[in-house]
């Protein structure tokens, strides 16, 4: 009889410790599109700080972004965010 309610016990368990499934992954495009805007909206932020610093009040924004791109590698968000993080190490 002990062996029987063993057996029950490691059942149950074996039934408890069975994975949840994973939730569905993005896509690499979901996940490459969310990046960029990530890596968007932190330039944006650092501009919004230049902006904002007494030096920047008097200069438009769209120059400060042009700057901004300019100095930090160009077009590609990605690029300049990391060239933006990297000089605040």
């Amino acid at each position: 009889m002990a062996s029987l309610e063993n057996f029950r016990r490691m059942i149950k368990a074996k039934s408890k410790s069975q994975p949840q499934p994973e939730a569905p992954k993005a896509s690499l495009a979901e996940r490459i599109k969310e990046t960029c805007a990530d890596a968007q909206a932190y330039i944006e932020s650092k501009v919004d700080a230049l902006k904002a610093a007494p030096e920047g009040q008097s200069l438009p924004r769209d120059w400060l972004m042009m700057n901004t791109r300019a100095l930090n590698g160009g077009h590609c968000h990605c690029r300049v965010a990391l060239s933006l993080l990297e000089k605040e190490n």
